[in-house]
């Protein structure tokens, strides 16, 4: 059925219940908070549940209001309503309770969903299955040494899986330090993380990565036990003689809850201000920092997300979320919480990309989160299909997209249209057919995509914004706002602000600078750190994030450019790399690009990788024979796609110094696996300025 999301979003407030939903069966009343809706009821002149009432409430070109004072910091106007900032739930203080509140609210429903041995079906733990192995866990974590409560710390090295979140409510139940590790991550890296803690157990899901422990085991002697997952049979005695050789005990996930049967002690629980996780950011410096986030962050952050949606978002319990992005990373650990919390299961996929379509449409989810580049990558694929069809079906497919987007326009959105049924309904069943939320983070999102997702799936769609040193988000749209091109608003506490940035002349004058950001949920610093502490996070407690925002007419926040990712070319004028590949990358013929430049030139060149089926289909068209690779290789196909690009950056307004001059065609995308992204899909460009040095030597050569 379509709904008007404003209409809808007005019933829930006239209702009292957008901040603080019971359909828990928890009573609360919020009194300040109910005071205040009751004047605004009183005061209003418009019935209450209108569009008019909910513009008067909470109009949507106004969603942030400014703090008195020269810093013009702004917050939520939902904090003028609100009772707790910083808090959502009065009997959730930590992410243990949060667990028990998802366990107790879903009557024990189903948590944990997997596919063993690609069956057909997803198999499910409950809550209180998995509070039970995580109890014996613990203990059996104890029983070999991990001390509770006195910031022990523990890694897991893993794949998603339940055995990962079991281990990580371990670690809640009993107040030791949970530190995810990356699928790619470098030993080097894992040397300075291992060390820095003193960790002396690491759960790893293949023996493949005990191996590698075991193998680096000289550089940090600390770590005394490898616990694996899928531990073979076959051979194991072999394993556990080798591992003893070299100092380790080599134990299986089975075992330890084997032990912890036999040794169980007693539950030691966190306070809010316990260490619940130590992040490490992937980055792209190559050198881990460790992100300290308390349970207090966490459930600070958590509020910030809830506390700007209705009851149409949160997730119900007859949600199921599909878990692919890497449980180390903020936000997928994010979206973890809020579903344990919530009471609503999740499943994973079963750890290969190319399978990752068919594990959607046999969990077929009704909530899923994604990256810029993935939800980029969906939609190149479907306009090129688009382009490539007849006339009558390009016709078509365009009067269906345009009659959605007025309809978005007027505030209406659903999948239940003859547009939906002509058009939509084949890419809707590809995600399984009941999405009813997609949310993207970890990058700017460009307006066109959100607006293609919105038309297309027919569901709710909100862009967050956040860092690993705000605990998830800072920021994200409210779903009645069907507007594009932004990030939404601050929630909870969190207070933001824009600060001069002279050197790419952005001032907060002119409601732009760099994005500012204080409140409950961010970090109290870099583990063992406190140099780098000082750079990102001031004495008034303001978190510079690094990122350049924009304040909108509405009070929404945009986030249009990166001050840690800038370089000066030689004429003194700056180039912000991010922002000029985004550009390139609305060309069909390209998968991914890396542009790059320094103080010896005048211009920019790029690493170019082409899409594979857009090349094959543009060198059959053109009778330019060859493989893939040697198409790559091809001078012909080079300068095709150089003045496609060129095109691209005038068309796009942008300024000639940040116009490729040349180019350099690689066959081989960037990907976590070689090392030359980071988990969210972000180049890291320290690691490919090293790896493609010569080729950026000789086509500036070609340049002169």
């Amino acid at each position: 059925m379509a709904y008007n999301a404003s209409r809808y979003f007005a019933w829930r407030t006239s209702a009292v219940r957008v901040l603080f939903p019971s359909h828990d069966g928890i009573r609360r009343t919020a009194g300040p908070m109910m005071h205040r809706l009751r004047q605004a009821h009183t005061s209003s002149k418009h019935p209450i549940g209108s569009e008019e009432y909910l513009k008067e409430l909470f109009p949507l070109d106004r969603q942030t209001y400014i703090l008195p004072g020269e810093e013009r910091i702004r917050m939520s106007r939902f904090n003028e309503l609100a009772h707790s900032k910083d808090q959502y739930y009065s009997d959730v203080t930590t992410m243990y309770e949060g667990f028990l509140r998802g366990k107790r609210i879903s009557n024990d429903g189903n948590f944990l969903g997997y596919r063993p041995n690609d069956d057909k079906q997803y198999k499910w733990l409950t809550f209180s299955q998995v509070e039970e192995k995580a109890t014996l866990f613990g203990s059996g974590l104890v029983a070999l040494g991990n001390q509770p409560g006195r910031d022990s710390f523990v890694g897991i090295f893993a794949q998603n899986r339940p055995e990962w979140v079991i281990a990580d409510v371990a670690c809640m139940q009993y107040s030791l330090v949970s530190v995810p590790f990356f699928n790619t991550i470098s030993s080097q890296s894992g040397d300075v993380i291992i060390t820095q803690t003193s960790m002396s157990t690491i759960i790893c899901d293949t023996m493949e990565k005990a191996d590698r422990l075991r193998r680096d085991h000289a550089s940090h002697e600390c770590l005394t036990t490898v616990v694996v997952m899928d531990l073979p049979r076959e051979g194991i005695e072999e394993h556990r003689a080798q591992f003893e050789r070299d100092g380790l005990k080599l134990v299986s996930f089975d075992e330890v809850i084997a032990l912890g049967g036999k040794n169980v002690v007693d539950k030691v629980l966190p306070k809010p201000e316990t260490i619940n996780t130590l992040v490490y950011t992937s980055g792209t410096t190559g050198i881990p920092k460790g992100v300290i986030q308390t349970h207090k962050n966490h459930i600070a952050a958590h509020a910030n997300a809830w506390m700007l949606c209705s009851l149409n978002v949160l997730p119900r319990l007859d949600d199921v979320h599909i878990s692919y992005l890497p449980l180390p990373h903020v936000y997928e650990r994010g979206n973890l919480h809020t579903l344990m919390i919530g009471g609503a299961p999740l499943g994973f996929f079963r750890g290969d990309p190319l399978k990752l379509v068919d594990d959607i449409q046999t969990l077929r989810p009704t909530l899923m989160g994604g990256v810029p580049r993935v939800f980029n990558r969906i939609y190149d694929r479907v306009m090129s299909t688009v382009n490539a069809s007849n006339v009558v079906r390009r016709n078509i497919f365009k009067l269906a997209y345009s009659q959605k987007l007025k309809a978005l326009d007027r505030g209406i959105s659903g999948k239940d249209t003859i547009w939906d049924k002509l058009v939509f309904s084949r890419m809707q069943n590809m995600l399984g057919g009941r999405m009813r939320l997609i949310a993207s983070g970890a990058a700017p999102l460009a307006p066109e995509i959100a607006a293609f997702l919105r038309v297309s799936m027919g569901c709710h769609f909100v862009e967050a914004y956040g860092q690993t040193e705000s605990t998830f988000s800072l920021t994200h749209n409210v779903e009645h706002d069907l507007t594009c091109g932004h990030v939404g608003i601050p929630g909870g506490d969190c207070q933001l602000k824009l600060i001069d940035v002279p050197e790419l002349n952005y001032y907060a004058k002119n409601d732009q600078g760099e994005v500012c950001a204080r409140g409950s949920s961010i970090f109290s610093g870099y583990f063992k750190d406190p140099e780098r502490t000082k750079e990102v996070l001031d004495s008034d407690g303001w978190l510079h994030t690094g990122d350049i925002g924009q304040w909108n007419k509405n009070g929404t926040l945009s986030v249009i450019d990166r001050k840690r990712n800038i370089f000066k070319l030689s004429q003194g004028v700056f180039v912000a790399p991010e922002k000029v590949e985004n550009v390139y990358l609305r060309e069909p013929l390209l998968a991914q690009v890396f542009v790059t430049g320094n103080g010896l030139w005048d211009s920019i060149v790029g690493i170019a990788i082409p899409d594979k089926e857009e090349l094959e289909k543009f060198a059959k068209q053109n009778n330019i024979p060859g493989t893939f690779e040697d198409l790559c290789q091809n001078k012909i196909v080079k300068e095709a796609i150089l003045t496609r690009m060129q095109k691209q950056a005038k068309s796009s307004g942008l300024a000639s110094f940040e116009q490729v001059k040349n180019i350099h065609l690689h066959s081989e995308l960037f990907s976590e696996s070689n090392g030359l992204q980071t988990p969210t899909m972000k180049n890291k460009r320290n690691v490919i300025e090293k790896i493609f040095a010569e080729e950026i030597a000789q086509i500036y050569e070609e340049s002169k």
